[in-house]
């Protein structure tokens, strides 16, 4: 990110993925969008799928990427980590308005017991700033309304068509549907000022928490709820305290630990109670 414009940083990782998904499902001959009914369940009025997709390409790749980004250089990092806990409760909120879930007590319990651990951490430097950057704050919450859609909307599809298929042609349209918003962060790159390292950096930013990220999260679709998907998302600030402490030397506090504990606790009993 010291090297590339966020917007820039943004595109190429959506292109390098729709590239990469895309080469995986020619290679295993997986057939093109239809423009038909999608088979979403019997009864189901004819759809389009590709109509579908693209919906779901904006949702949760075009809008998520942009809405974050812009976000998160109005408000502070903090911030911002607090209020993409917001992901789990739009959803779980998406999918009862939708009639797809039963918002049961345990699932809602065990929601707000990881909001409480993740606030924990990423709320241990307070809320300081939260006032004086509310543009920034409202759209790292756009964001987090765009992706807990995503996940709501997109789960019955998953559940027919494979996980590289979905994201694979998601992927493929996010990098035409963004490329309004970043052709002149391109254009104004300084592209010969970029370093190697960088550009490796970029390839692993790709393959891992991009291709990889994406896939498995299309997976965990097929096979739970998308509100309990979305809590999981709990997990990163917590992972992300511990990577900091391996790869950055930063402390690990006590109130890591203890966020740590409510938020497994919370996941599971959320969790515990669905039908699979």
């Amino acid at each position: 990110m010291n090297s590339f414009s966020p917007m820039t940083f943004a595109y190429l990782r959506v292109l390098g993925a729709a590239i990469v998904l895309n080469a995986i499902l020619v290679l295993s001959g997986a057939p093109p969008p239809r423009r038909h009914n999608s088979g979403e369940g019997a009864g189901a009025p004819p759809s389009d799928e590709l109509r579908r997709l693209t919906l779901y390409a904006i949702l949760g790749v075009a809008l998520n990427q942009s809405l974050f980004l812009a976000g998160l250089a109005l408000t502070s990092a903090h911030v911002a980590a607090i209020l993409i806990t917001s992901i789990p409760i739009f959803a779980l909120a998406a999918a009862m308005i939708m009639g797809r879930e039963r918002g049961t007590p345990a699932k809602i319990g065990g929601i707000a017991l990881a909001a409480a651990g993740a606030l924990l951490v990423v709320g241990q430097e307070g809320f300081e700033g939260a006032f004086r950057s509310l543009a920034g704050d409202l759209l790292i919450l756009a964001n987090s309304l765009s992706f807990a859609l995503y996940l709501v909307l997109s789960k019955p599809m998953m559940a027919h068509l494979s996980a590289r298929r979905v994201i694979g042609r998601m992927f493929a349209i996010a990098a035409v549907v963004m490329i309004p918003i970043a052709a002149w962060p391109m254009a104004t790159q300084r592209w010969s000022a970029i370093p190697e390292r960088a550009w490796m950096a970029l390839v692993l930013v790709i393959l891992g928490p991009t291709v990889a990220a994406y896939l498995l999260n299309a997976w965990a679709l097929t096979h739970a709820e998308s509100s309990l998907v979305a809590a999981y998302s709990y997990l990163q600030p917590v992972i992300t305290t511990i990577l900091a402490a391996i790869f950055l030397g930063e402390h690990i506090r006590p109130v890591a630990i203890v966020a740590g504990a409510l938020i497994f606790t919370g996941v599971y009993v959320s969790g515990s109670t669905r039908k699979l």
